[in-house]
Order: C-alpha cells, then sequence, then structure tokens
C-alpha cells in the first residue's frame, strides 16, 4: 500500500532563538528556565505562544525530576550491599532483599496490568515487566538494541554530510542490574550531556542539543483518573517536535525502530515471526506491525504483535521497513535513512525480526512541525505457574475494550477476543490523542500545577504513580484457565461477583517481596481509591471473598503471585499457621533470651494490623463511591474480621496485644512489640470507629448482620478501648505516646530473622508512625481516636529528634523510624555481632515518613498549629529530596524508591520500588484534598 505523502507545511512559522543547552549533573527547572525554554517544550514560568503545533501548549513543569542526557553515575556499591558490583555476578540478595538502586531510570510506558517499560534516562528501552511468573519475580534489567529513534538532518547550503543521529547513549555497568548497554553499533548514538531528560508522570521530555534544528520529544501513556479504558492501553506516545531556528532551509527525518521482541527473556517461546504494513486511509494512521503466531508459543506469546505507528500531518511524509535484521549491526537500515531521510517502503530482509518508520519534513527558516508515534503492543494473555504444578492464564484488562467477554462468574468466553490487535489499537489511540492528553492533563494539572503543594512533593507524589503500572503487570478481563486449586470454601476468589477484575501487584518491583501485601499496599491504598476506584474495588473485592471464605474471618497479610494470583489462599502469616488454621493468641518461648522461631505458630497470629487495614480500605472506597453494592458485600466480612482482631484481646483489656514471640506483630515486621503497641491498638480504634459510623447505614439498607444490639457493642467497646487507649499509651513525664505498654512478658529479650538480632524495643521508645490510623481517621473525616492536644503535644516533643540524623555531607538523611527512649536514632549495629545491621529501628523509610507527615499536618490543623505543619513537612522534604534530587544523581533512587535506607550510612538500602512509598498520596490530601470522584465514573457505574 503506499503511504502518505502531503506537501504542505504547517501554515504558521515562527522565529525561534536558539537555545543554550545545560550540561552537567543534577538540573533544576529554574536553571532551565533561567536559561531559556527547556528545548522544544516551554518551561512553566514562561509566556505561551500558539502556533501550528499540537505541542506548542505543552510545559515542562517546574516539579518535573530533570536530568542531563545520559549522565548517570555508577551508584553506590557498599560491602553490605549487594556484591554484584563488585565481582559482576549475580548474587541471591536481590531474592532476599531486593534489588539494587539503578541510577538511569525513567518513567514507564505503557496501560496499568497491559506490560510496560521504562524509557530511560539514556534513551533506550528498559527495564521491563510485561507481568506474569515465567521469568523471575522482578522486572527484568534489559533493554532492546534495535529500538530506538533516529534523526537525520540536513540544512541546506551545507558542504558536508547530514547529521545523522540515533537518539540513545550507551551506559555500561559491571553489575547486570544496573547494566543499560547501548542500541546498535552501526548507529551514531549521542554522547552523554547531549541534552536533558525530564520526567513528571505520566509524561516525559527529552531535548537534544546536537543538532542546528531543535528537537524535543514528549513521551506518554493515556494515564486516565476514573477511566478503565485508556489507562490499561498497551499504547506510548512519542510526539517529536522539530523546530528551525536558522536562516536556512532544513530537512528533517525522524525514524522509529523497534524490534519483534519477546516479553520476557526467559521462560517464554515466541516464535512464527511476521510483519506487514498497515494504513487506515480514514485517520491517516499507518504503521508497521511485528508478529508472532505458532502452536508452540507460551500463553503469553500467544498470536502477540507490536505496531510502531505515525500519524502524519501536513508537509509530513512516511516510509517504511517491514523487515531489516535486528541481529545485525543496525548498517542495513541506518543505510538507507542515513542517504535520503526515507525507507524503501519494503522488507530489507526476510527475517521479521525489526521494522522500522520514517516520518520526513522539509521547515523553513522560524517553522515548527510535530512528528506523532505510537508504540502499541497486543499481549493480551498473561499466566502465572503456581506452586507446585499449577497454571493460571488470564485475559489483561484492555481486552474488554476490544471484544473480550467474561462470564457471570468472570472466566474468559473463549474466542471473543479477535486477537492481533496492535494496528488497531495504534489506529485508535492515535486518533483520539489530543482528546486523550486533554483527558489526562484535567486530573494531573491540578497537582502538577497546585502551589499548595511543596515543588518536592508534586515531583515525589506523581512520579511514585509509576509502581502503579511498573510494578503492576496484572489487572484482568477473564480467566482463560486454571489447573490452580482454588481457595476453600466458595468459588474461586474474585468469582463471585460478576464484573469484577482483580488488581495485582507487587510490594518490591526489583525482588525481594512478590508478593501484594495487606499490611504494606494499604499505606498507598488513597492514591486508588481517589484516582482509580475500580483498580480498588476489584482488589477488595477478592480480599473480601477470601476474608469471608474463611474459616475464622481472618485476612491473610499476603496474596502470593503462585496463588494464580487470586485463587487460591496465601497462608495467612507468610504461610504458618495457614489461612484456615485456628487463631492462637501465643505465648513467650520458654527461656529468658530467645524469642522462637519466626512465624512459629505456637508465637501467635502475625501481622494483627490486617484485619483493620481492610476495613478501612473498605470504608474509605464505599465514602469516596457511594457504591451499596460494597458496602451490602464489605459489612458482614468487616464485622467478622473486627470479631476475629479480637480474640486478641488479653482478659480484663478492651485492646487487642502483640504476639509475644518472634512472630511480626504488623507490618514493621522487625519491630518487636512488649504487650500493647499503639500501631495495632489505633488500628483497633479505628475498626470500631469505622463500624459505628457504618452500621446505622447499614441497618437502613438491610443488612442483616447489622442490628442494634451490633451498634451498642460496637459504641461500648469504641468507649472503653478509647480510655483505655489514652491510659496505657500517654505517658505525662515525658509528654509523649509511648510505643507499648510492657505487658507482653518479653522485656530484656530478642528475636532472630536470618541470625541477624532483633531486641525488644523499650515501651517509651519513640515511634515515628504512631497516628498513622489517627491519620486516616481525619482523612475520613471520622471522630478523633486520640486526644490531638496530646498528640500535639507529643510531636512538639519528639519533632527536633526526629529532624536531627545528617549524612557526612550535612543533608538530613530524614527521620528514623524509632527513636531510644532518650529520643537518640539505633546505630546500625545495635547488639550485633560484628559485621551485622540490625533489622529495621535503624532506618529511614520513605513511605513511613508520607505518612506520618500527613498524619501531623491533619494534627496541627485540626490544632490550630500551623509552625507543627511547617516543621514536620520538613521531614518528608529531606526523603523526597534522597528520591528525587540528591538520590537520584548520586544513589539511583528515582524511580525505584526503596523502602529504607539506613540512618548512619544512606548508601545501603533495601527493597528497590517499594510500594509504601506510595502512601506520599496521603500527604498530598492532607495539604488540599483531592476531589471526590465523580459519579459517572465510579465503580459500578462505566
Amino acid at each position: 500500500m503506499s503511504s502518505p505523502d502531503n506537501s504542505h507545511q504547517d501554515p504558521t512559522p515562527e522565529a525561534l532563538p536558539r537555545r543554550a543547552f545545560i550540561r552537567g549533573g543534577a538540573l533544576s527547572v529554574a536553571a532551565l528556565v533561567a536559561a531559556g525554554e527547556l528545548g522544544g517544550f516551554q518551561a512553566l514560568a514562561s509566556v505561551p505562544t500558539t502556533h501550528a503545533s499540537p505541542l506548542n501548549a505543552a510545559r515542562v513543569p517546574e516539579a518535573a525530576y530533570v536530568r542531563a542526557w545520559g549522565l548517570a553515575p555508577d551508584g553506590p556499591c557498599e560491602a553490605a550491599a549487594d556484591p554484584e558490583c563488585h565481582t559482576g555476578q549475580p548474587t541471591g540478595l536481590r531474592g532476599l532483599a531486593g534489588g539494587m538502586s539503578v541510577p538511569g531510570l525513567g518513567i514507564p510506558l505503557g496501560g496499568v496490568g497491559a506490560g510496560s517499560f521504562q524509557y530511560n534516562l539514556f534513551g533506550t528501552f528498559g527495564p521491563w515487566n510485561m507481568g506474569g511468573s515465567q521469568s523471575s519475580n522482578w522486572w527484568e534489567m534489559r533493554t532492546l538494541p534495535q529500538a530506538a529513534f533516529h534523526i537525520r538532518e540536513q540544512v541546506a547550503g551545507a558542504t558536508g554530510a547530514p547529521t545523522v543521529k540515533t537518539l540513545a547513549t550507551r551506559h555500561d555497568n559491571i553489575a547486570p542490574q544496573r547494566d543499560f548497554a547501548g542500541v546498535l553499533p552501526g548507529w551514531n548514538q549521542l554522547a552523554p550531556g547531549d541534552g536533558t531528560y525530564a520526567a513528571l508522570y505520566p509524561f516525559g521530555w527529552t531535548t537534544y542539543s546536537a543538532f542546528q534544528s531543535q528537537v524535543s520529544m514528549r513521551f506518554w501513556s493515556p494515564i486516565v483518573a476514573r477511566e478503565d479504558e485508556r489507562t490499561s492501553m498497551p499504547v506510548a506516545f512519542f510526539d517529536v517536535e522539530l523546530a528551525n531556528p536558522t536562516t536556512k532551509v532544513i530537512d528533517l527525518s525522524v525514524m522509529f525502530t523497534f524490534p519483534n521482541a519477546t516479553p520476557h527473556d526467559t521462560g517464554t517461546t515466541r516464535t512464527g515471526f511476521y510483519s506487514r504494513f498497515d494504513t487506515d486511509a480514514r485517520s491517516g494512521v499507518a504503521g508497521v506491525t511485528l508478529g508472532s503466531d505458532h502452536p508452540t508459543n507460551t500463553p503469553d506469546a500467544y498470536k502477540s504483535e507490536w505496531t510502531i505507528a505515525a500519524l502524519p500531518a501536513s508537509g509530513q511524509k512516511l516510509t517504511y521497513a517491514t523487515s531489516w535484521d535486528g541481529a545485525g549491526d543496525g548498517g542495513d537500515i541506518y543505510g538507507p535513512f542515513s542517504s535520503t531521510g526515507k525507507l524503501p517502503n519494503k522488507a530489507l530482509d526476510n527475517s521479521n525480526s525489526a521494522g522500522a518508520v520514517t516520518v520526513s519534513a522539509q521547515l523553513r527558516p522560524g517553522q515548527k512541525t510535530t512528528v506523532r508515534y505510537a508504540l502499541s503492543w497486543d499481549f493480551p494473555q498473561v499466566y502465572y505457574d503456581a506452586a507446585p504444578e499449577g497454571r493460571a492464564v488470564w485475559m489483561r484488562r484492555y481486552t474488554e475494550f476490544l471484544g473480550a467477554a467474561s462470564t457471570a462468574s468472570n472466566d474468559y468466553v473463549p474466542n471473543s477476543y479477535p486477537f492481533k490487535q496492535a494496528f488497531a489499537i495504534a489506529q485508535r489511540e492515535l486518533a483520539r490523542h489530543d482528546d486523550s492528553l486533554t483527558a489526562v492533563e484535567a486530573w494531573w494539572k491540578p497537582i502538577a500545577e497546585n502551589k499548595k503543594y511543596p515543588v518536592w512533593l508534586r515531583k515525589a507524589a506523581l512520579n511514585e504513580l509509576f509502581g502503579m503500572v511498573f510494578d503492576a503487570s496484572f489487572w484482568e478481563a477473564g480467566l482463560v484457565s486454571s489447573t490452580v486449586t482454588p481457595a476453600p470454601g466458595g468459588p474461586r476468589l474474585g468469582a463471585e461477583i460478576p464484573g469484577t477484575h482483580l488488581f495485582y501487584t507487587i510490594d518490591a518491583g526489583s525482588g525481594g517481596a512478590p508478593a501484594n501485601e495487606m499490611d504494606v499496599d494499604s499505606f498507598g491504598y488513597l492514591l486508588y481509591t481517589k484516582l482509580f476506584p475500580n483498580i480498588e474495588l476489584g482488589r477488595l473485592r477478592g480480599w473480601l471473598q477470601l476474608t469471608k471464605q474463611d474459616k475464622w474471618g481472618r485476612v491473610p497479610q499476603q496474596i502470593m503471585f503462585d496463588t494464580g494470583p487470586f485463587i487460591t489462599a496465601t497462608g495467612a502469616n507468610q504461610g504458618a499457621p495457614s489461612a484456615t488454621s485456628e487463631p492462637v493468641f501465643g505465648a513467650p518461648p520458654a527461656g529468658t533470651d530467645d524469642l522462637g522461631a519466626l512465624f512459629d505458630p505456637a508465637g501467635g497470629d502475625a501481622f494483627r494490623d490486617c484485619f483493620h487495614k481492610l476495613i478501612y480500605r473498605v470504608y474509605a472506597l464505599y465514602q469516596e463511591t457511594d457504591d451499596k453494592s460494597l458496602l451490602a458485600y464489605g459489612y458482614p466480612q468487616m464485622l467478622r474480621t473486627l470479631k476475629h482482631s479480637q480474640f486478641f484481646r488479653p482478659p480484663g483489656s478492651h485492646l487487642p496485644a502483640d504476639p509475644p514471640s518472634n512472630n511480626p506483630a504488623n507490618t514493621y515486621d522487625q519491630l518487636l512489640v512488649n504487650g500493647h503497641g499503639i500501631y495495632n491498638c489505633q488500628l483497633y480504634l479505628l475498626s470500631l470507629q469505622i463500624l459505628s459510623t457504618l452500621t446505622p447505614t447499614a441497618r437502613t439498607l438491610g443488612i442483616p448482620e447489622a442490628t442494634a444490639s451490633v451498634q451498642k457493642e460496637i459504641d461500648t467497646e469504641l468507649a472503653a478501648a478509647k480510655a483505655e487507649f489514652e491510659r496505657i499509651f500517654w505517658n505525662p513525664g515525658t509528654g509523649r505516646y509511648r510505643f507499648s505498654d510492657g505487658t507482653g512478658g518479653i522485656d530484656g529479650r530478642t528475636g532472630n530473622i536470618f541470625g541477624i538480632k532483633k531486641p525488644v524495643l523499650p515501651t517509651d521508645a519513640v515511634f515515628l508512625d504512631a497516628f498513622y490510623a489517627q491519620g486516616i481517621a481525619s482523612q475520613l473525616g471520622l471522630p478523633n481516636l486520640i486526644n490531638l492536644q496530646r498528640a500535639r503535644t507529643h510531636w512538639h516533643n519528639t519533632l527536633d529528634a526526629f529532624l536531627a540524623p545528617k549524612d557526612s555531607d550535612g543533608i538530613p538523611t530524614g527521620p528514623p523510624i524509632i527513636l531510644d527512649e532518650n529520643l537518640k536514632h539505633y546505630p546500625m549495629d545495635y547488639i550485633q555481632p560484628p559485621g551485622g545491621f540490625v533489622p529495621e529501628i535503624a532506618d529511614v523509610w520513605p513511605g513511613t515518613t508520607w505518612m506520618a507527615t500527613a498524619a501531623a499536618v491533619h494534627i496541627g490543623r485540626a490544632t490550630g498549629d500551623r509552625k507543627l505543619i511547617t516543621k514536620a513537612l520538613k521531614m518528608s522534604e529531606a526523603v523526597a529530596n534522597r528520591i528525587y534530587d540528591d538520590g537520584a544523581t548520586t544513589k539511583g533512587h528515582a524511580f525505584a524508591t526503596p523502602e529504607s535506607w539506613f540512618v548512619d550510612d544512606v548508601n545501603i538500602s533495601r527493597y528497590a520500588a517499594y510500594a509504601r512509598a506510595r502512601s506520599v498520596w496521603q500527604l498530598v490530601d492532607a495539604l488540599d484534598p483531592i476531589p471526590r470522584s465523580p459519579k459517572s465514573s465510579r465503580p459500578g457505574q462505566d
């Protein structure tokens, strides 16, 4: 088929000044603004202009993460960190404590649950997370050497050869986890510093200084708050802006090359390659599709395709090559492009291993144009190999919008999906590009440009959304097949309510925690509740069904990938005891020192925070969406799990105790609690308050479990529990709330994890997250759980100590998660044998810091204390700067925020790309509430 060929140029020329490009390390937007515009995209402080290019109104906000192109350090390589950065040999540490920090990461592209990849600081495509478990339980650190953008520039009257550059820079590292490698050796790559890279998710921007023309690119996926369709689509836009600031005519060509790539390095069979050129006369979209279809392909590669497509504008010409040698040096595709700026509109070989699309334009002085590319893919199935022999295959969420149908029990209807839809996706999404841009900006701009949020908070909050896509490549539209044994007591999880779409994310995207954990994931619940409520609805339905089918009403701590996921049940306490065993209060192990084996059933049920976290998440989503069907289904399970939690109240107490053993009490799983702990006890108050508030509505709806006697019982217990809480936790002598009440009988003993000692903390230790539940109560508009004046006093007596730690350069480390009774942070080798590091108590946790700061903001506002708010924000600012400023430059934490780093050595971190950090949205909402979902976009009403 012929390609579009239009000769008309953009009608409105505009003179453009030459830019001065800044080279170096960390760049601030302020510095770029001072030097002029950021490439072809205007900085926020500049005056908008109007002309033909659709990108002229696009701005790089002041909150964007900005770095010099292709410049990243090697990253820290401490003796206690993964030794692969010394040896180059992968180690087993990644599976225990997560991956290393990775300087040079960027924003992910792709829809939620569709599979995704990062477009990184070096202009290469990777790392990758296409979902499933056949390759690994973390992202794949690979880039595609055949995938790149290329520019050819020929200036009229110039005597030399045209300038031809590949918009990528090689970056090697001895550590495989940090090795971005580069593109094919036959291509002329950019040098480090040849431009800038900026990101404020879901948008990224690059500018390039290697040309006489001004070349810029915006890359993004249509993540639309409160809409499933576009949010789930496997598509990425690349809007390349070309401008001629010279007095000469310039011929410019942009080429996009891409391979017929497998979704996984290992564990996937993908063969039977084909390629073709597609065009849609009505929209003008055209592109090359690279596919695979063979009976031996594994389910994740079944009838799968990539499409590289463009929508040529007036004055642009599209040419293509349906196949070139992706296993070669790239010279065969570079030759015609370098020579003429065009491709031959045919295959260069018969390998079907890679394709290319080129768009060319001639610009007179002062003119600009925008080339719109899209990369789409159709890998409609995702599967998990469960232990020991099971396998579950699912359709991805986006397929429902392209024809896939499911039954009342949410099983896929065979043959309802047409498959091979990559070009159809590219055509539709390019045709509605402008509408999608408007829809994304409708929710994004009120965050990105809201002056009520500090710049560092906007940067952190929006960029932390990377994990929703990159660590979550499972959002389903029907079960295709399964050999996994369903959870006992009913149908498979997610099958009970028609229209349920399960969502699964892992806690640590770079390794070490391959599970969706209720205790951790609940820190970031507000992001989903406010912006993506259907995602939260599907997940909560699965958890509620699991709780309903459990004999005791227990809420397991995690859903592992090897459950299907969400087909069978994970053990409640990471496998011991099982989800169906009778609850165990626990007793101190015999002896006077060690507290027994980790997860010993006799030590008592672990993770006693999970009951309450399910309760508040269901209430929050109901409050946000007014979904009465959720309340009707959820209320009985909320009541059951509350009663289950009451099993752990000691005789005569109205508050639940924590395990008197080595077993984790809650999400702070290495902090041993002696008796009643402030974290779980306050969560219990929150659950009582929620059910007290909710029961009248449940009675009105006719929910049988909601009775007058239940209301009276809950109200009576709430009053008694609140009084007991203040009595045992408030210490008038110190003016602080205690960490625990010391009644567990384990004082002076130690726990153990992998040979590392865990101390039983003193009762008057000071816990950073002491007001977790109160912060949630404030956010939900519930009555106060605790005495806020005492909480205010507590903060004033502790904030200086939390803000005190600094690194060797005098930069704040961020607050420790706990201080001793003398307000000192714990050293990293506390009570350890030589060479050992104490777990958790000597750490800074970004997710905890943001949650604690949000609670302090609510307390300060309620008590009229602006100074408290201002001072508390400094804790979160220190953490945000570690991740997206200093940390991004030297530590490599940007787009892989770790669970923690040591106060005494910020170079040593754990669990890269950890889910807890999405709690930053709790702080966003505390400073200026995120608007409630419109009725038309609430769950069940799409």
